[in-house]
């Protein structure tokens, strides 16, 4: 089902149907929202690193939007990133064309993004700038909504990747329950037949999976499954198929 949907729809053609969405959702999204730009900006691909998005957007609003587009990022512990497109000197879009580039012809969208958990706050600065014309109001609401995306593909990767963390704790939490209770379980095996306290028999059981060489997880479900220490002894030794193996004998007689 997934394949034929790919083969009808492909990710090129669902990324640009998703920005163009979400520059139409907005109601002050402007007509220079050309299907070359939304094109390009849908070839983005976003990643938890803001500097790594970010990066890749004077690339592909040039020269669909500005002739030129400059990215200044900062999460205030490391120092400020910078990109660039057209490649230039130092001297920033002033030197881009040869000739200077007059105030007028410099549009700034300054953005800011609030911390989110387990992430800094990062700000930052897109300049585009034209050599032949001054931006216009549509172009300012442009550069805001192109920043906001860029903002959203950010936190749509940060929340996929704490989603994953939570997954994953979430199972290890999960298997720890499980093999916890499993060897409460044999500790309980131990005591009724060992005629020992809770403590005493969960270091008999612990002295046991060292001997053997076994896991402790791994030697309560040998005794757990055969709910006896004679009988987990038998399955080691392979009479009793589908239990647990263990290498070698245990002083007192535990297992084979």
């Amino acid at each position: 089902m997934a394949e034929s949907i790919t083969r009808l729809h492909p990710p090129a053609s669902i990324a640009e149907a998703n920005l163009g969405a979400f520059f139409r959702h907005r109601a002050d999204a402007p007509d220079s929202c050309s299907a070359a730009l939304i094109s390009s900006l849908s070839r983005l691909r976003g990643c938890e690193d803001p500097v790594v998005t970010f990066g890749r957007l004077p690339g592909a609003c040039v020269p669909e939007f500005a002739d030129g587009c400059q990215v200044e990022l900062s999460d205030g512990a490391e120092p400020p990133f910078l990109a660039r497109h057209p490649a230039s000197s130092d001297h920033g879009y002033e030197s881009v064309t040869g000739h200077g580039v007059g105030p007028g012809q410099v549009l700034s969208t300054p953005f800011t993004v609030v911390s989110r958990v387990g992430y800094p706050s990062y700000a930052g600065v897109v300049t585009h700038w034209w050599t032949c014309r001054m931006p216009s109001d549509s172009d300012a609401l442009v550069a805001d909504l192109m920043a906001k995306y860029l903002v959203s593909l950010v936190d749509q990767e940060r929340l996929m990747a704490q989603v994953a963390r939570a997954e994953e704790r979430a199972a290890s939490l999960a298997l720890q329950a499980i093999s916890g209770r499993t060897i409460n379980l044999a500790i309980g095996v131990v005591m009724q037949e060992k005629g020992l306290p809770a403590e005493e028999a969960e270091d008999f059981l612990r002295h046991a999976a060292g001997v053997t060489g076994t896991c402790l997880h791994q030697m309560a479900v040998g005794i757990v499954r055969s709910r006896s220490l004679v009988a987990s002894k038998k399955g080691r030794d392979g009479s009793r198929p589908g239990e647990e193996h263990c290498p070698s004998r245990s002083p007192d007689g535990l297992l084979g």
